[in-house]
């Protein structure tokens, strides 16, 4: 027996249901729902299992667990909920802060209305969450003063308060710098994918323009953090450390500076055994070299970006067009562009290519001819001409075979207009713009939320997406637009 089976027939029970009659309804064969029932076969289309539903009259929430359950006998458990972790991970994409957070606004109620120095003593033990939240904001408020301050965080990033607070960091001390270590599971039991969870909770750091650094190292989580462990978890500063249980609860302050000391030389030890969870790049050509080597590595590969990706169809010779006469080493940065121009349509030719996209911005750029995709620095100081519009327009219809691009469906299209995803069987890319709305690279090294994402966009169907042809009729009548739009204007003249 499968859970479908179970749930199909717990509904037949509690609600009586015929089944000779609902086979003639669903028009299948006996032996095949008898089949189905017993869990022997699957619901042979989603079409029979919604006819299913609609004979046994199911309510919402009835109808929810049915289709889940339809879901998983198709794919899987595993597979399923990984799915599920994916998608979350995308409808929840943060969003830059746009106004300071005071750091008051953590301040628990347990804790005195102003700081007040600590007790004088190198160690203090705590056993309440209060304790640790007024400890840490204590110590970080601290840091905050200090000249060239640093964080050093030894934990999981499941404590609200923390997160929270370190989110708004930037707004008091723009020279702090964060260094985290955490764990990534290399089990991921069936619905605890910790990794990709991990991912959305570090992003709003980033996304708030902190200076952080992510290492992380492979194991057992829930040994390691939930199991008998003393003290797991920990976070250091020029002047204290904290040591305490993965709940956050008990644990230990050290004022001490040679048990401070200590623990640093601790920590840098445990950070030379990781790896780095990013590699961020710090210039155009890096950014180039990036998405050059994710394209080149990767056979097929899924994007989610606000904008269709329209650069692989630009002609050799408007790369001059982009950089402004007087822009710092604009000779190498022309020849730089030709270059991956080139590279981008003998890519494209290769490798198959998904782009899933909005709308509206296939309208802004035939409207402005503005190529969104590029650098800021770059993207705004020239508009192509209708012509050239058409012929990118033009350019990317005769690559469909290999470039496959699709209009994206709400919610989706609203999440993509912050978010640029780039995932391949190998490595991936996040693009996003921070608070300051400079442009932030992740290329991100780890394989399980790689892999996870990646299965997420190649499973993608006509719920969220328009399909390929409707999207292609779009760019075709868009093409006819800017065509009309040159014989009016000729008209004009």
């Amino acid at each position: 027996m499968s859970d479908f089976s179970d749930l199909l027939s717990k509904y037949i029970q509690e609600k009586n249901i015929q089944v000779a009659s609902m086979v003639k309804y669903c028009g299948i064969d006996r032996s095949a729902m008898y089949k189905i029932i017993k869990g022997k076969h699957h619901p042979p289309t989603v079409q029979i299992r919604d006819k299913m539903a609609r004979f046994m009259h199911l309510t919402p929430e009835e109808n929810r667990l049915f289709n889940r359950a339809y879901e998983i006998s198709q794919i899987g458990k595993d597979t399923y909920f990984r799915r599920k972790e994916a998608e979350k991970f995308i409808l929840n994409f943060p969003s830059a802060l746009k106004v300071p957070v005071s750091a008051n606004t953590f301040s628990t109620g347990s804790a005195p209305e102003k700081p007040i120095s600590l007790p004088d003593s190198p160690c203090i033990s705590f056993s309440r969450h209060e304790l640790f939240h007024y400890y840490v904001q204590n110590i970080l408020e601290a840091e905050m003063q200090t000249e060239n301050g640093k964080i050093g965080l030894l934990l999981q990033p499941d404590c609200e308060f923390l997160f929270s607070y370190l989110t708004n960091l930037n707004f008091f001390s723009s020279g702090l710098s964060i260094e985290h270590i955490l764990c990534m599971d290399y089990t991921e039991k069936t619905d605890t994918y910790c990794n990709i969870r991990n991912l959305s909770a570090i992003l709003p750091l980033f996304m708030n323009g902190i200076n952080y650094q992510v290492s992380f190292f492979y194991n057992d989580v829930h040994s390691h953090y939930r199991s008998l462990n003393v003290f797991p978890s920990m976070i250091l500063t020029s002047k204290y450390a904290i040591t305490c249980t993965s709940d956050y609860k008990n644990g230990i302050l050290y004022q001490d500076p040679a048990a401070v000391s200590m623990l640093w030389e601790l920590f840098s030890s445990y950070k030379e055994k990781c790896r780095p969870l990013f590699q961020i790049p710090h210039s155009i050509e890096e950014e180039g070299n990036m998405v050059t080597a994710t394209t080149l590595s990767n056979s097929r590969l899924y994007y989610m970006e606000p904008e269709p990706c329209l650069i692989p169809f630009l002609e050799k010779d408007w790369m001059a067009h982009f950089v402004p006469e007087g822009f710092p080493g604009r000779d190498n940065i022309i020849a730089y562009m030709q270059a991956y121009v080139k590279n981008a349509g003998q890519v494209i030719r290769k490798s198959e290519f998904h782009f899933y996209f909005c709308r509206d911005e296939l309208d802004k750029f035939a409207e402005t001819g503005i190529l969104a995709e590029l650098p800021q620095e770059l993207s705004h100081t020239c508009t192509l001409p209708v012509e050239e519009r058409i012929t990118v327009l033009e350019n990317l219809l005769k690559q469909k075979s290999r470039a496959h691009y699709r209009f994206l469906k709400l919610p989706f299209e609203q999440i993509a207009k912050r978010l640029h995803l780039c995932a391949g069987e190998n490595n991936m890319y996040l693009m996003f713009f921070d608070i300051m709305s400079h442009r932030s690279y992740l290329w991100i090294q780890e394989a399980e939320i790689i892999h996870t994402l990646y299965d997420y966009l190649g499973s993608l169907d006509s719920e969220t997406l328009y399909s390929e042809e409707e999207t292609l009729e779009y760019f075709r009548r868009t093409i006819e637009h800017l065509k009309q739009s040159i014989k009016e204007a000729s008209h004009c003249d």
